[in-house]
């Protein structure tokens, strides 16, 4: 799953790092560090950086409200919680850091491209003025990667992005700092060192334990974080049978939406990423010889297009559903029992998938007992 090298092209007057190539990329996270990791010489698949940081998890978040006023949800760790895994186990230097306002996060940044090191910044894509503006929407949780500074604009390399651009300074500001739910204001990251050779074998076996344990939970906390991973996954099941009894009108069509986008299209999304996770596996399952991982991995693709087809059935469902309360009392007396059947089907889907989840998880988690 190698991506294609986009020509500098207009970028070639910018002032630029030298030797940095840009790229772009099925996620941001994964492929800013791929692309960082490029740049010091070390090649490595974006599946691979997604796999071995644990990237796969569910957490139903009853605690936080979105826009929507739904609660959040969310299908992958949280940001930044890859770079920091990913690192660890394959013994780079990989520095993740938190600062206290954009301006010293910026002020950090001008120092290392000064030294000719790539920068990643954790934006809200809304602000990134050079995506198309379908792309332009409240993500507070975008990686991109700064590679230079012309004045008071920086050359970013975005992994949706097909060619590098620029970046006003009061942009990336504003962008860096959201106050956001999930948003990791103000967080850098930067690569040091990679090592002479990594234990790619040692990484991939650590990961696979660590995910299955995520994603399963410790047996005897179990109950307490039916909130997260499988456990999540039949909670939010069981949530979305109720939402026609919780919520009206705008409310319930808005939230429906922001519920299909935040699990399938936004931060990549849930199938993306299981679909992801499968070609990581079908990785490792060359690099062990293992066919018990590559049947794991086709299993999980497979999962990834299931899960695809149900979030587009969520998105069909708020199809005709009136855009004004006003219009509710009549539109529902018409279509209610429709659409609470309809989410009767979605919820049972969800059912299905936390099931299908937990039996992978748990082969998944006796195949790594076997590599190691």
């Amino acid at each position: 799953m190698s991506a294609p090298v986009v020509a500098p092209s207009e970028s070639e007057a910018l002032p630029t790092i030298a030797g940095y190539t840009h790229r772009v990329a099925s996620h941001c996270e994964t492929g800013s560090v791929r692309n960082l990791c490029a740049f010091a010489g070390l090649e490595v698949t974006e599946p691979m950086v997604f796999g071995i940081g644990s990237g796969p998890l569910f957490y139903y978040l009853f605690f936080a409200k979105g826009p929507s006023t739904f609660p959040l949800i969310g299908i992958r760790t949280p940001p930044g919680t890859v770079v920091k895994n990913f690192g660890a186990l394959c013994g780079i230097d990989l520095q993740a850091t938190q600062l206290s306002s954009p301006r010293e996060a910026m002020a950090r940044a001008d120092a290392l491209l000064a030294e000719g090191v790539p920068v990643t910044a954790t934006v809200d894509m809304f602000r990134m003025k050079y995506l198309p503006s379908f792309l332009r929407v409240h993500a507070p949780f975008h990686f991109i990667v700064l590679i230079g500074r012309d004045g008071d604009r920086y050359v970013v390399s975005d992994p949706y992005s097909e060619k590098v651009a620029l970046l006003d300074r009061a942009d990336l500001e504003a962008a860096w700092e959201t106050h956001a739910p999930l948003a990791k204001d103000n967080l850098l990251c930067y690569l040091r060192a990679v090592p002479s050779a990594v234990d790619w074998k040692r990484a991939v076996v650590r990961a696979l334990k660590r995910t299955c344990g995520d994603m399963l939970g410790p047996p005897l906390v179990a109950p307490a974080l039916w909130f997260v991973g499988v456990a999540g996954m039949r909670t939010y099941a069981k949530k979305i049978r109720q939402w026609p009894a919780r919520y009206r009108g705008v409310a319930l069509r808005e939230g429906m939406i922001f519920n299909a986008i935040a699990f399938e299209d936004q931060g990549t999304g849930g199938a993306a990423f299981r679909l992801m996770y499968g070609a990581f596996l079908q990785e490792a399952s060359r690099l062990f010889d293992s066919r018990e991982l590559d049947e794991l991995a086709q299993r999980m693709i497979e999962h990834g297009r299931a899960w695809r087809t149900t979030s587009r059935k969520l998105v069909t469902l708020t199809r005709g559903m009136p855009m004004e309360d006003q219009a509710w009392p009549d539109w529902f007396a018409a279509h209610g029992e429709e659409l609470r059947s309809g989410l009767d089907a979605v919820g049972g889907k969800f059912e299905e998938f936390a099931a299908v989840e937990e039996r992978f998880y748990r082969d998944l988690r006796a195949a790594a007992s076997r590599l190691a």
